[in-house]
């Protein structure tokens, strides 16, 4: 159970969330972001 719940969050709760949050980020700070979010929590791709 542990397992799916790790995957789960690595595979659909990080990127959806994130991408939400990307388009929140020119709202919040008024500019738009200089480099694109990895979504990368793991630091797995290089």
């Amino acid at each position: 159970m542990n397992k799916l719940l790790k995957t789960a969050y690595k595979k659909i709760w990080v990127p959806v969330l994130g991408r939400f949050i990307s388009i929140l980020i020119p709202l919040l700070e008024g500019k738009t972001p200089e480099k694109r979010p990895t979504y990368d929590i793991d630091g797995e791709k290089n």
